[in-house]
């Protein structure tokens, strides 16, 4: 748990990249290094009164024993004499302060330097990952998806215009664009880094259609904003499945000069610069997505081309997956570490993906049942280790507020306060979870505390108190008379062997808060829900509902809540939530936006969340041999939101450690 200094420090970490002032020890610091003390820096900076009054009454004394023209002379001289003084301090300073901040660059230069040294020396190059793979992907276009899987695999190749240096906290370093700037509140202005060329060789790059080996240009850049704010192939046709489409419609206009690209903002979006890193903002190559739109969904490694440290090589779903290293990627000196990956399918039995990792053919394992992965991790205590990390697709209730019975705020207000979040984390999750209010416990700076949550009709630890208040809503609104109620849970969900159960385990727990036997658990896949929820024409429901992208939660309360946004399934129209909420994201004080956020949290929650009833994030345990080296949050914690950028950045593997003796090395398609 984070006391109010960690905190306020998580909340503010874009306040500190965008305003870094030296430090008062660091000024004296420097000042001494260029042979300014402390007492010349106060002299230069300010006077003393006391001091000025003194040497006025003096010259005042002076003037008045000599002669008039001497005393103008002496004035005039005196007068210059400052000037040049005032003139040598300034100087002096100057030089001083510039000095000081050359040594200081200087310095934070050799640091930065003898940091990546250190960081390369303790890394080790070469060797082939193994991991499984998904057995479906929809599309070989990360624009076109709505699945992480995919970009599982075209993180790895293609590059973003920035990425997350730290995904949890939001924190941002330069991908194709080696820096930005923000001149103003609707202005970003990108510097696209030099050397960055697309792949020269591969399946992708083979291609009739592509343009292996070119520079990448700020076409490139424009083309993939204007094909997605506008949602429009090449061949003129529109399509509606492009999953960012709001995000770049935020762009008014773009401007390119030399290898800069300038976009023009709509209105004033704090949390613009941030979705640039969000891993589904991957940047295609024009000529080959281009002219192979209109087979987005036979997936093979043949359409996809990239600028990233990894070439695909392989890419048959249900069968396997490669790519090797790029040797003229543009990242960082000595990156990537790994000679590439290899995936293997999805083993469609728990018990030979364990077997499977157990005798090494895969270097990781999760399984959506907790037991199992601390079982294995305790047969393998001395050879592997375990990290914890949340899941960003949050587990949500959706109600049908939108039309009726259900546009009857009692009745949501009812189910949203009868839903026993804890519980369900027990009995699903081995208690491995927590709960969420309206922002995802994952998105910290924004979040309401979990001590705080803990005192919030729907989420109170004192489940009698809620279940009380649920029926009375329930009985007044004419819960009892509607009849049969069947709630949906996805086929995807219930297809876990763990949780199969859950259909059964939602309409007992509302069952038993209401006491009735109205409510039956029923199934049914995604490709019937998702439509239905974009129709507004669905049924009530418990599963995953899309993955939280970026760390900043404004964008998603205002797609969620607001008039007219595309994810308000339910037909939310609130001027206070709308006005609240858009101030919100064009504040750029933090801590003035975190308010309005949660006020707004506040006040849907006292409205049932209006049949949006965020329950739980859970948290899984993933399981690596010591040979496997992540790039981790802490010693424990894993990367809560997807981190497929960093790690192919950052992941090696340690081939010498006694963990990877009798490992199974893997054989990658080749260029």
């Amino acid at each position: 748990m984070l006391d109010e200094e960690d905190t306020m420090s998580e909340r503010s970490y874009w306040q500190r990249m965008s305003r870094k002032r030296m430090s008062r020890r660091g000024i004296l610091r420097a000042s001494a290094r260029a042979g300014v003390g402390a007492a010349g820096l106060a002299l230069v900076g300010c006077g003393d009164d006391d001091d000025d009054q003194a040497v006025t009454q003096v010259q005042s004394q002076q003037q008045q024993d000599q002669p008039q023209a001497q005393q103008q002379a002496m004035q005039q001289q005196q007068q210059q004499a400052m000037q040049q003084d005032q003139a040598d301090q300034a100087a002096q300073q100057q030089a001083a302060q510039q000095q000081a901040q050359e040594q200081t660059a200087q310095e934070q230069a050799e640091q930065q330097a003898a940091q990546q040294q250190a960081m390369v020396s303790d890394k080790k190059y070469g060797g082939y990952l193994i991991e499984q793979s998904a057995n479906v992907y929809e599309t070989y276009d990360a624009q076109r998806t709505v699945a992480s899987p995919v970009l599982q695999v075209l993180a790895r190749v293609q590059s973003k215009i920035l990425r997350f240096a730290h995904p949890d906290t939001g924190v941002l370093e330069g991908d194709l664009a080696e820096a930005w700037e923000l001149p103003d509140s609707t202005t970003v202005v990108l510097h696209l880094r030099d050397g960055v060329n697309w792949h020269s060789d591969g399946p992708g790059a083979n291609h009739p259609a592509a343009a292996p080996g070119r520079a990448l240009t700020t076409q490139d850049i424009v083309w993939n904003i204007d094909r997605q704010r506008n949602k429009l192939l090449e061949s003129g046709e529109e399509a509606g499945n492009f999953g960012r489409s709001a995000y770049w419609g935020g762009v008014s206009s773009i401007d390119q000069a030399d290898n800069s690209v300038t976009l023009n903002l709509v209105e004033p979006d704090a949390t613009f610069v941030q979705g640039f890193a969000n891993e589904f903002n991957l940047i295609n190559q024009p000529e080959l997505v281009g002219g192979t739109e209109d087979q987005y969904t036979e997936v093979d490694a043949s359409k996809v081309i990239g600028t990233g440290p990894n070439i695909l090589t392989r890419w048959d779903p249900g069968e396997g997956i490669s790519a090797v290293r790029n040797p003229e990627f543009y990242g960082l000196p000595n990156k990537p570490y790994l000679d590439g990956w290899v995936w293997v399918q999805t083993f469609q039995d728990p018990n030979a993906y364990r077997i499977a990792f157990e005798q090494k053919q895969v270097d990781s394992m999760t399984d959506p049942d907790p037991n199992t992965i601390l079982a294995i991790h305790d047969d393998l205590i001395d050879e592997t280790y375990l990290t914890f990390q949340g899941v960003a697709n949050t587990v949500a209730i959706f109600t049908p507020s939108n039309k009726a019975p259900w546009n009857d705020l009692r009745l949501t207000r009812a189910i949203d306060l009868a839903t026993n979040r804890r519980q369900l984390i027990q009995q699903l999750h081995n208690g491995l979870g927590k709960v969420s209010g309206p922002v995802s416990w994952m998105q910290e700076a924004w979040a309401i505390p979990q001590e705080e949550l803990e005192t919030i009709p729907g989420y109170r630890v004192d489940k009698d108190a809620d279940i009380e208040e649920a029926r009375a809503l329930w009985d007044a609104a004419g819960g009892p008379d509607l009849g049969q109620i069947d709630w949906v849970t996805s086929e995807l969900w219930a297809s876990r062997a763990a949780w199969s159960a859950t259909p059964g385990i939602i309409a007992e727990m509302f069952n038993q808060a209401f006491g009735t036997d109205q409510f039956n658990g029923i199934t049914k896949p995604y490709l019937e829900i998702i439509p239905s929820w974009i129709a507004k024409d669905f049924d009530p429901f418990f599963s995953w509902i899309p993955n939280i992208e970026i760390p900043d939660a404004r964008a998603d309360m205002i797609g969620a809540f607001t008039t007219g946004a595309g994810s308000n399934y339910w037909d939310v129209s609130d001027p206070y939530i709308d006005e609240t909420l858009i101030a919100a994201k064009q504040e750029l004080d933090y801590e003035t936006a975190y308010q309005m956020v949660r006020d707004v949290q506040a006040y849907v929650m006292e409205r049932g969340q209006f049949g949006r009833s965020i329950c739980y994030n859970y948290i899984y345990p993933w399981i690596g041999y010591n040979y496997n080296k992540i790039e981790k949050k802490t010693d424990e914690e894993g990367w809560n939101f997807l981190a497929v950028s960093l790690q192919a950045m950052e992941h090696y593997l340690d081939l010498d450690d006694p963990s990877a003796s009798d490992r199974q090395a893997p054989s990658p398609v080749p260029l």
